[in-house]
């Protein structure tokens, strides 16, 4: 039993040095923050990369950070099976100090790219706390965004997880799962 949680942690620890060495050798990327410590029943789950191309992508349309974990993410060989399990896709307004959130999603079961949920893993909120330190750190004034979930519980759902940094809720849907979001900084 013991050989085949060390084989696992093997194929964890090998999946993520090849994740890390890549988003290294991508020079569009940027890492934010990172675990590499393996941790039983972890709230978020580690090892992760938290990484944007927010810094090279200041001209662009839209930015996203990401974050990645080799839990549960490994095949038989070693490898990653996707690059990121979460995604917060925003853009930034270099002139109104503004950043909108266009899509803050983790990758669950009904995904066709997830073989896993990792919904409710402390994903979506390592991916919303660094977005909030860059905009402090770009001296962004506020950032906003809209829900549009698949039904009120969802919506529940969502709305805590933003709570949780203090975004304020205007509701206008409540049983579509239909709300805006804002933060003041």
């Amino acid at each position: 039993m013991m050989d085949v949680v060390q084989e696992q942690l093997k194929m964890m620890e090998k999946a993520y040095q090849e994740r890390l060495t890549a988003i290294k050798a991508n020079s569009d990327l940027t890492i934010l923050d990172m675990d590499s410590t393996y941790r039983a029943k972890s709230q978020p789950v580690t090892p992760y990369i938290v990484y944007t191309d927010f810094d090279r992508a200041q001209n662009e349309k839209s930015s996203s950070i990401f974050v990645y974990t080799a839990y549960e993410n490994v095949d038989k060989y070693g490898h990653s099976k996707t690059d990121y399990q979460n995604e917060l896709l925003f853009n930034y307004d270099v002139w109104s100090k503004t950043i909108h959130i266009t899509v803050l999603e983790t990758l669950g079961a009904e995904s066709q790219l997830a073989f896993y949920d990792f919904q409710n893993h402390g994903l979506a909120q390592l991916a919303l706390s660094h977005l909030i330190q860059v905009a402090r750190q770009k001296q962004v004034k506020a950032i906003d965004g809209n829900v549009s979930s698949f039904d009120g519980d969802s919506l529940k759902k969502v709305m805590a997880l933003y709570q949780k940094f203090n975004f304020d809720f205007k509701v206008q849907d409540q049983q579509q799962g239909l709300a805006s979001f804002n933060l003041m900084l």
